[in-house]
């Protein structure tokens, strides 16, 4: 054989085994998929949500939760997933997942209940079964000394804020500063003095009207004492009472 030949015979081998090489190659990032293991969950409840519809950017159709709230996909990108979810009874949500390049991945993801859609026997049936944790809520409510809103009432009232809701209560008053942009609420009886907050049962020193009322349960409103109930009265009972009642999330999505 002549060097040429020689030559010629070794690149061929050369660019064979390269190829061989790079087919492998892709043939390793075509195989590399991950594996998406999600549950639907209601965030204050940790109720499983089935019917749960599951929108995944790149994926085709979208997923459906089963009975116990769980879907499951395979993903071949290791870039941040984006989800949005959607059920009927909940608020839209949206999510982003870290997708590893192989391997599995198990999440929650919660949704926020806003019982729009769903008839009242339902919403009721709900309010029931989170009657405990506000109980003393819902007996102050229905003796009805005072102004109340539950969290059913709230979303229908489309309230962005606390202090959203305050202003359609007879007899307060909503002061805004304009340079610091900050809200505070006030009695008209006694516009001089601050009312004083309850936060779930415990006094506090402040708190800001434009809070997000996504996360409120019930608020109480007490304009003076002849309305005030002995567990709030106290020596700035003439200023008024708000009490307000925050959900309970314990089934947050993990990040």
């Amino acid at each position: 054989m002549s060097p040429n030949n020689d030559v010629t015979v070794r690149t061929v081998i050369r660019a064979a085994i390269g190829s061989a090489l790079a087919i492998v190659a892709m043939s390793e990032m075509s195989s590399a998929q991950a594996t998406l293991r999600g549950r639907v969950v209601d965030s204050e409840t940790g109720r499983s949500l089935g019917g749960a519809r599951v929108n995944i950017r790149g994926i085709g159709a979208p997923l459906t939760t089963d009975s116990l709230g769980q879907f499951e996909v395979t993903l071949t990108s290791s870039a941040d997933a984006q989800i949005t979810i959607q059920r009927v009874g909940y608020a839209f949500a949206e999510f982003k997942v870290r997708v590893p390049a192989s391997g599995a991945v198990e999440k929650v993801f919660s949704l926020d209940f806003t019982g729009q859609q769903l008839e009242t026997i339902v919403v009721q049936a709900r309010a029931e079964q989170l009657m405990p944790r506000y109980s003393d809520f819902e007996q102050r409510r229905s003796r009805g000394l005072g102004a109340f809103f539950r969290w059913d009432e709230l979303n229908k009232g489309s309230f962005g804020s606390v202090g959203d809701a305050l202003r359609t209560v007879r007899g307060v008053r909503i002061r805004c500063n304009q340079q610091t942009f900050e809200c505070y609420a006030g009695m008209t009886r006694a516009p001089e003095c601050p009312p004083t907050w309850f936060i779930d049962g415990q006094e506090v020193k402040s708190f800001h009207e434009n809070t997000p009322i996504r996360d409120v349960y019930g608020i109480e409103v007490y304009r003076g004492p002849g309305e005030i109930p002995a567990e709030f009265g106290g020596s700035n009972a003439a200023c008024g009472v708000i009490v307000m009642w925050t959900k309970s999330r314990p089934y947050r999505s993990t990040p």
